[in-house]
């Protein structure tokens, strides 16, 4: 049994194992911004970016080759290119209230997917599904194994205002009330015309017409 609930914690490992790349980026502060080299944290296998990382901290080098830690409470931003794509990963204060988000500051990298009045970011977190232990009456211990992954959401920002997480069961609902403000979105929310597989859309028909 106990090397059987070692494989499966190996295994959680492994699949959680990550690399890094070098890459030429920006840090943007307040009144300045630089050039410098991220670090970047992507997966060992799949070479994607692990962007639950880097919502907590960045890693870079300076001019100097020194390596430094940039927590999201220190920059407004960060941009890099990886993979031919232009990245933006904007500090927000963490409004979330969620126990997936808390991290040792008050702030969070969250990477930018459409900017405007209102802005579209994406938030990554991970779920794990520990090992099952069952003891029969017979007095056999089975052991089913544990699942890690992760989870992609969309945020919504208003100007400055919160961070708002649409809620999944009652989007319709949810959305109306966000979007009171724009009659002409929330209608079409309510009439089902846009739904929450719709949020890059409804995103762009607010920027374009309402919120002014």
């Amino acid at each position: 049994m106990k090397k059987v609930v070692l494989l499966i914690f190996l295994g959680m490992i492994f699949t959680t194992k990550v690399d890094a790349k070098k890459v030429n980026g920006q840090i943007i502060y307040e009144n300045d911004t630089i050039d410098v080299i991220i670090k970047l944290p992507v997966s060992l296998f799949s070479q994607k970016i692990n962007y639950e990382k880097l919502q907590k901290k960045v890693q870079y080098y300076d001019s100097n080759g020194k390596k430094i830690k940039l927590l999201p409470d220190e920059a407004r931003e960060i941009r890099f290119t990886y993979d031919g794509e232009d990245i933006r990963m904007l500090s927000r204060l963490n409004t979330l209230k969620n126990r997936n988000v808390f991290s040792s500051g008050t702030h969070i990298f969250l990477r930018l997917k459409n900017d405007g009045k209102l802005k579209l970011f994406e938030y990554h977190y991970t779920e794990s599904n520990g090992p099952a232990i069952n003891t029969e009456s017979s007095g056999n211990t089975t052991v089913t194994g544990g699942t890690t992954y992760s989870i992609e959401k969309y945020i919504l920002q208003k100007g400055n205002g919160e961070l708002k997480k649409p809620r999944g069961i009652i989007f319709r609902k949810d959305m109306m009330e966000y979007f009171s403000d724009c009659p002409e979105l929330s209608q079409k929310i309510e009439q089902r015309e846009l739904k929450k597989r719709d949020l890059e859309s409804i995103v762009r028909l607010y920027n374009s017409n309402c919120g002014r």
